[in-house]
């Protein structure tokens, strides 16, 4: 079952694992890795944390969420326009470094945990790729609401929000990377990457963001709470990449 899910593996794996010739310790050291080593290293580790951040920020400064086109165009136009334009750049940010950091979490577990690990990597990747046009609707969201009579578009904003390419794009993007933040988790812990607390932060984190939307009056402070958790369990992740040093258990 999940708790058992997180338990410990029989032995530690390093985060390359070879059948062959292992590199010896001093080998395994940042300072003696390559410059391009270190530099993908650094890029992956920085998309761990970085993706799920930049959504998270996005989504604090967001003045709607998933509302009809009326009522998503006048909380654009009542917003700040600095914070409006932040959460917009936090999410083209997000939209660029969230499947990076999903290969970099899906490479650390890959060793230990392949299957969870390869099926959780693809279904992130997949999910997140529609993040950039649901980013975009939030970019046309804006454009509209700076117009002038901007009511009137509220219309044209339904029929393109709801349209079968967005509806299918949301689908996707929900489906893919909520699935794929458990499995990552529960692939993570088997491969001892991360401490316990952190899979179970970034396992929680997709339990908490259905409930935004099936509880009653649509907490939506659950969810910033659940972009947290993700932020929050994938710092030891982000670590291990760039340093290339397992974790030891906590």
């Amino acid at each position: 079952m999940i708790p058992s899910a997180f338990g410990r593996s029989s032995r530690p794996v390093t985060l390359n694992e070879h059948t062959g010739d292992s590199p010896t310790p001093d080998e395994n050291s940042p300072e003696k890795m390559p410059g391009y080593e270190r530099l993908w290293r650094l890029v992956l580790a920085v998309a761990i944390v970085g993706g799920p951040l930049g959504y998270d920020v996005g989504s604090i400064l967001i003045p709607a969420v998933h509302e009809d086109g009326s009522t998503s165009i006048a909380a654009n136009a009542a917003a700040n326009p600095i914070t409006n334009t932040m959460h917009l750049v936090a999410y083209v940010l997000a939209s660029f470094l969230l499947p990076l950091g999903a290969v970099g979490l899906a490479y650390l577990s890959y060793a230990r945990a392949p299957w969870p690990a390869t099926i959780g990597g693809l279904l992130a990747v997949v999910g997140w790729l529609p993040f950039s046009a649901l980013t975009a609707l939030d970019d046309l969201t804006m454009a509209m609401a700076a117009l002038p009579d901007n009511g009137s578009y509220a219309t044209l904003s339904d029929q393109f929000a709801n349209d079968a390419v967005m509806g299918g794009y949301l689908l996707v993007y929900i489906v893919g990377h909520l699935v794929a933040y458990m499995l990552l988790a529960i692939a993570l812990r088997r491969a001892r990457v991360i401490p316990r607390w952190a899979a179970w932060s970034m396992f929680a984190s997709s339990p908490l963001t259905v409930a935004v939307f099936v509880l009653p009056g649509r907490p939506l402070v659950l969810g910033d709470v659940a972009l947290s958790l993700l932020v929050i369990g994938s710092i030891p992740a982000a670590r291990a990449v760039a340093t290339r040093n397992r974790l030891s258990n906590a």
